[in-house]
């Protein structure tokens, strides 16, 4: 058993042992013991990079180029062919992420027809609300916006903070509560042409925090977070989602991808005044400070402009719901992952009667999927082997 795994159960020995009449704490021994046992029984999910639907793909892998540690990704890389969308793309573009010790994962930018809502929405018009709540932020209208909320989180090694002072790009910065943060730094941008941004973290140690332009440092955004543990995570070490409900999706990594939780820094259950998330860690092979983290978050605090998070979930939502044989373009927002096989994960997602897909692509098997009344979270899980289910061609619906 993993040691992080242990740590888990035997973390609780003594209070279970102290209390032989609390049975509030024998419940929570019961649920860690069930953690551990889906946990345990689970293949382990090697994260492999992010997709993301783009308005521009090409511009969206330049700005990634420019601004940080990144290489191409040409586009006979097996690693694109594989990948879901890229085959019926108009556009597509992708980079490899790197640092000092090697590659830190794949970004794929993919541009298809959208599917346009009974509202006349398409992807286009939420990449034009991501963009212009952006906006308020760098324009100091607000701290954030809910659309921040998508963001991958890598450590400040794979940023070039020298290329946006050369060429004045705004980005938000800010110093979190210096009793809880220990001299880190939180650094975030906009993607360009996406509904995503990208937060860097900056530790005390980071000689490049030292670039940093103190012209766009704000005020922390982040009401009522309490202390948590940033050590020891590797450089693309979360993917953080924006939720309806944290807790659900929580419990859905738990209980069909095998996740164990990683914590909550935020006032729990949630509050009116105060952002709420939960954590995940997901099952991996190693290391336990590999592991990636994925973060779901409520965000009542702060307002988006144009369209907002509930518009999205509705949207999407509506098109699960009414589309059961296909995909749509924003599913290609995705986590991509890799797995030794997928049968255990269409087991139970099957289970929990989660609509999803297997697609052939190229020569892996591909299962995509999004969450259970958190539609706005989708993950693609490749495999060499699928034995439950029969593959189909991918399917589009526009």
């Amino acid at each position: 058993m993993p040691a992080f795994l242990l740590v888990l159960v035997f973390g609780y020995l003594p209070l279970w042992t102290h209390c032989d009449v609390c049975e509030e704490d024998d419940l929570k021994v019961v649920f860690l013991q069930t953690q551990v046992r889906i946990a345990s029984s689970t293949p382990a999910l090697k994260p492999l990079g992010h997709s993301f639907y783009s308005t521009d793909p090409a511009r969206s892998a330049a700005w990634w180029l420019r601004y940080s540690t990144s290489q191409p990704l040409p586009a006979a890389s097996q690693s694109l062919l594989n990948l879901v969308g890229v085959a019926e793309a108009e556009e597509a573009s992708a980079v490899q992420v790197r640092d000092s010790e090697g590659p830190a994962g794949q970004l794929y930018f993919l541009k298809v027809p959208s599917w346009r809502s009974p509202e006349n929405l398409t992807m286009a018009d939420f990449v034009k609300a991501a963009e212009m709540s952006w906006s308020t932020v760098m324009t100091r209208r607000q701290l954030y916006s809910p659309w921040t909320d998508f963001h991958v989180g890598h450590k400040m090694r794979t940023m070039k903070p020298r290329q946006f002072q050369e060429d004045d790009v705004p980005y938000q910065y800010y110093i979190p509560d210096p009793d809880l943060s220990r001299g880190w730094r939180i650094i975030r941008a906009y993607v360009p042409n996406t509904t995503w941004t990208v937060e860097w973290l900056a530790q005390f140690y980071d000689s490049e925090k030292e670039e940093l332009n103190e012209a766009w440092q704000t005020q922390d955004p982040d009401h009522c977070r309490g202390q948590d543990d940033r050590d020891k995570r590797d450089t693309w070490w979360k993917s953080t989602f924006g939720v309806a409900n944290a807790s659900l999706a929580q419990d859905f990594a738990i209980k069909v991808l095998g996740a164990v939780p990683a914590g909550q820094p935020f006032p729990w259950p949630p509050r009116p005044d105060c952002l709420a998330a939960q954590w995940v860690t997901l099952p991996y092979d190693g290391e336990e400070w590999k592991a990636l983290q994925m973060h779901f978050v409520e965000n009542p605090v702060y307002s988006c402009t144009l369209h907002d998070l509930p518009e999205l979930l509705r949207h999407q939502r509506e098109f699960v719901q009414s589309h059961p044989d296909c995909i749509n373009s924003f599913m290609l927002n995705s986590l991509v992952l890799e797995t030794r096989s997928l049968d255990p994960f269409i087991r139970r997602l099957a289970e929990t009667s989660t609509p999803h897909f297997v697609f052939k692509v190229s020569d892996v098997f591909a299962l995509i999927f999004s969450f259970p009344g958190n539609e706005m979270v989708t993950l693609q899980i490749r495999s060499q082997h699928v034995s439950v289910v029969s593959p189909k061609p991918v399917r589009f619906c526009t």
